[in-house]
């Protein structure tokens, strides 16, 4: 019989960050795994069907600094947990380390020189984001030596029943992140009442699994560039992503998402501003004519794809 490997992951935040990541837990379906993250979202790895243990990276046993690893993942761009990372008993370790400062590993350079802690600088490392052409799960698998062919991200899945016609909207963005917001998802939500269809709209939740609940009982869902978008494409469900200022080419679609992009993207490249034109950019039009093709896809017998709108 194999011996199990060990395997640590530091993946704190942010959420839709945390719940991509876990795409490489299929990697390691015959090992042993420990999750370092951030205390809300332990819930992500509830009822997983593989042995896997997570803490608060703010709580965690004193094995965990004990243990001897096989592979360390250091994903978190952060001082304190590079430090940790470095202080780790591993056979080898991926990705964010301390030396005299922070640094990481050759092999998570495709990734890593694009991210803020590039010794590239912020500018050169966003023109790098900006051609470059790969999704996140690929540039993180290559890092391991391991071919990304789709390997679905792996959460936690609430039991509820799903109707087709529901229909989950994400209007809101984090502040940081302002230029995320489109102008037309409300006008949108109501239109589509008028059409028959359920609209509701996610909003955040004390307990992030009675959010996860929600979006799982949806047939579709809009939103931006969200945790909301991750946890749709985790359960499987179609929706549209509006990129205002983040790359779309990162986020692999799954064969599920239909990405509706600024055509002024570049000039608001993971800009921090909060200027509302840039949410009016992108035409209510496009957004709703999408919508009836993109559900259609999937739901023929449910939409007459031939209703749609002038710009």
């Amino acid at each position: 019989m194999t011996q199990k490997r060990k395997i640590l992951v530091i993946k704190t935040g942010a959420a839709g960050d945390v719940v991509r990541t876990t795409s490489v837990l299929n990697l390691f379906k015959d090992d042993s795994v420990v999750w370092l993250t951030s205390e809300p979202y332990i819930a992500f790895f509830q009822d997983l069907d593989q042995e896997i243990a997570v803490f608060d990276i703010n709580n965690y046993p004193d094995t965990v600094l004990s243990d001897v690893y096989d592979l360390v993942l250091s994903q978190e761009e952060e001082a304190d947990c590079a430090k940790l990372a470095s202080s780790l008993n591993t056979k080898k370790l991926v990705g964010v380390y301390w030396d005299n400062g922070i640094k990481y590993t050759n092999d998570s350079k495709p990734w890593l020189d694009m991210s803020l802690i590039s010794p590239l600088g912020k500018e050169a490392a966003n023109e790098l984001k900006k051609v470059n052409p790969y999704s996140f799960q690929e540039l993180f698998f290559q890092s391991l030596g391991v071919p990304f062919t789709g390997q679905p991200y792996q959460i936690y899945q609430p039991p509820v029943e799903r109707n087709k016609r529901r229909i989950g909207i994400e209007k809101t963005a984090g502040a940081r992140w302002a230029y995320k917001q489109w102008h037309g998802y409300e006008a949108l939500g109501n239109q589509l009442e008028k059409e028959g269809f359920e609209v509701i709209y996610f909003g955040k939740r004390e307990d992030i699994r009675d959010y996860l609940r929600e979006i799982n009982s949806c047939g579709f869902v809009l939103s931006g560039d969200t945790l909301a978008m991750h946890i749709a494409l985790a359960y499987g469900i179609p929706g549209i992503a509006i990129f205002n200022c983040t790359s779309p080419t990162e986020i692999y679609d799954y064969n599920l998402l239909l990405k509706i992009v600024n055509p002024k993207l570049n000039d608001f490249f993971y800009s921090t501003g909060n200027d509302p034109e840039v949410s009016k950019i992108i035409p209510y039009e496009t957004v709703y004519n999408a919508f009836k093709q993109h559900y259609g896809k999937f739901y023929p017998t449910l939409i007459q794809t031939g209703d749609t709108v002038s710009s």
